[in-house]
């Protein structure tokens, strides 16, 4: 089945503003919410569907690959949205808390606390929620991290690709319920910026200076990567601002989808010219 278009979803324009959409979305997950529609597919169906569309549009850099590519542009980009409530709960914590929903926290603000989600939210009493920043690196190649969480030391595997944002969910390792049962923990990432590198979807952008005569004539450049060095072909004419790809170079998700290498190229104007570079410009200059 054709996916919908996410403005359609939230029912807003294309220009709407980001208050608009969090207010759009809001009444659409309230209308749909598993609390007020037990046991309806349908209305579980679009309360994902409408938690997909409010993560893409409430996200700008999502949003502008979404306007630009649609829905293919964000799957491509990494972003393959919401199956299952599980899911839902592993990225964005329990839904029916302010304080614990992450990102759609400030949408939904004190509504689910009340008595009316008492049913639903004790499938998932007991559950923890805890912060773990890694350095840009690891959110990209992967890692092991040890974590403290009430006395206990665990170790986690961060997977390669991670974005910052999402979240981990630990089975059993949260809190006892009362019925004897051990609830999730949820470790929530936040990603280190990097001095070098950005990421954008699966693509990692960064940039390399050229002299004016490379960028002219051709030639190479060592850039830096995440795994080390490497020499990228410069293209006789390329220009300053000139974006070239590295194939594969960028992330790798669970997927184990490929993004690319994105290198901006500078280019790197002489302050000062000696009389024979001034007098070799200029007979250039007359042959234009």
């Amino acid at each position: 089945m054709a996916e919908r278009d996410y403005y359609e979803v939230l029912g807003v324009n294309r220009n709407a503003s980001p208050e608009e959409i969090k207010r759009a979305y809001r009444k659409v997950a309230l209308q749909y919410h598993p609390d007020k529609n037990p046991g309806d597919k349908t209305a579980e169906e679009k309360f994902k569907e409408a938690s997909n569309a409010y993560d893409v549009l409430s996200d700008p850099e999502k949003r502008k690959i979404y306007d630009i590519r649609g829905h293919a542009g964000v799957h491509n980009a990494g972003f393959q949205g919401y199956t299952n409530f599980e899911d839902i709960f592993t990225n964005f914590g329990d839904i029916f808390g302010r304080e614990v929903f992450g990102n759609f926290g400030d949408v939904f603000g004190d509504v689910f606390s009340r008595d009316n989600s008492t049913d639903f939210r004790a499938q998932h009493r007991g559950n923890l929620q805890t912060r773990l920043t890694i350095p840009f690196e690891e959110s990209i190649l992967g890692a092991e991290k040890r974590i403290q969480v009430n006395d206990r030391t665990l170790t986690i595997k961060i997977p390669p690709g991670i974005q910052d944002g999402q979240a981990l969910r630990l089975a059993d390792q949260g809190d006892l319920t009362v019925g004897g049962q051990r609830g999730s923990l949820i470790v929530r990432i936040a990603v280190q910026s990097h001095p070098n590198f950005k990421r954008e979807g699966l693509d990692l952008v960064t940039q390399a200076t050229v002299p004016f005569t490379v960028a002219a004539l051709g030639g190479k450049v060592r850039v830096p990567t995440l795994k080390g060095h490497i020499d990228l072909k410069i293209p006789a004419g390329t220009q300053p601002e000139q974006q070239l790809r590295v194939r594969g170079g960028g992330v790798t998700d669970a997927s184990k989808r490929k993004g690319d290498l994105r290198v901006q190229i500078k280019v790197e104007i002489p302050r000062s010219l000696t009389r024979k570079q001034r007098e070799l410009l200029k007979a250039f200059e007359e042959t234009l």
